[in-house]
């Protein structure tokens, strides 16, 4: 437990940049972002679009004491929650070249021959990595995500208190913060085991190519896809690449449905123009994993990370 505890530390500190500084850049930008909005929004200088006999406008208006709390509350909620989609974005580039490099730049550099030396397994190594970017990355971005969340109520909480209103009522009783907290962290995590395909692919392929393991994980499938269209005339390979991109990107939006849907429902009572967001419907986490496609997945992602390993003990060289 402690040889693997310390490659999980070996990861963070080679990848600090990726995991820590990154999202930390993106806070700062969010942060200032937020301040200029509040600014513009407070001069009343913008223009609305409709929702139901809301705009939104006087949605985001959380200080103004005749909006109704469900409606701040929905307005605040989904701010907080959707605000984390650039975060996602950029955890997914992260991840993928993090993933191509995992196992091939040791041995592009010949690192490789002083870990072998080392009393550390090559299972070992293989599943550093893999927890490090399934599990360890994710946890290090929801941190960030969620005190990107409190300082945005921080910038809210002055900008109410410099207009006389209380932020209590006004913004932090709708917020909803640890809901939203708790929606992001399951969200995040549900994502990962939709991409554990993808993950176990991106690992094998770094084990085994010896040069450009971007073309090496890019290129065949593309290839596959035509010409399964043009000698076949189907698409079954594309379509299970599809399935589990909209498993991950389902993951990712189910609580910001869940939030809308139970927004709906209360103006429903009192509007009757209100959309229900029956169109769009995402399945709950619950029905997610009851979903054959998913297990699916998990199983051929769990047999090529079990290939990288294997592949890994005879790998000694990119070149």
């Amino acid at each position: 437990m402690n040889t693997f505890v310390t490659l999980l530390k070996r990861e963070y500190w080679e990848s600090k940049t990726s995991f820590v500084w990154v999202p930390l850049v993106i806070t700062g930008i969010t942060l200032f972002t937020a301040v200029l909005g509040l600014i513009i929004v407070s001069t009343g200088n913008i223009e609305t679009v409709e929702y139901g006999s809301h705009d939104l406008g006087s949605l985001f208006k959380l200080y103004d004491v005749s909006v109704d709390s469900d409606i701040k509350a929905f307005a605040t909620q989904s701010a907080l929650y959707s605000g984390v989609y650039t975060y996602y974005f950029v955890l997914a580039i992260v991840g993928f070249f993090y993933c191509l490099g995992a196992l091939y730049d040791d041995r592009k550099d010949k690192s490789i021959l002083f870990w072998k030396s080392m009393p550390v397994s090559d299972s070992q190594t293989v599943l550093s990595k893999l927890v490090s970017v399934t599990v360890v990355a994710p946890l290090l971005y929801w941190l960030v995500i969620i005190t990107t969340n409190f300082l945005m109520l921080i910038i809210g909480t002055i900008f109410a208190w410099l207009s006389g209103v209380d932020a209590w009522s006004a913004l932090w009783a709708n917020s909803g913060f640890f809901k939203i907290a708790a929606y992001q962290f399951a969200a995040i995590y549900m994502a990962m085991f939709w991409a554990i395909p993808f993950v176990g692919y991106l690992l094998l392929v770094s084990s085994w190519t010896k040069k450009v393991p971007l073309l090496v994980a890019t290129v065949p499938p593309v290839l596959v896809v035509i010409a399964e269209g043009m000698i076949f005339k189907t698409a079954h390979v594309i379509s299970f690449l599809g399935e589990k991109m909209f498993g991950v990107v389902q993951a990712l939006v189910a609580p910001f449905n869940s939030l809308a849907r139970e927004f709906s429902q209360k103006r429903a009572d009192v509007e009757d123009d209100i959309p229900i967001f029956d169109e769009f419907e995402f399945m709950s986490f619950g029905q997610q994993f009851q979903d054959s496609g998913f297990w699916v997945g998990l199983i051929l992602g769990a047999a090529m990370i079990a290939a990288a390993i294997y592949i890994r003990r005879f790998r000694d060289e990119a070149f």
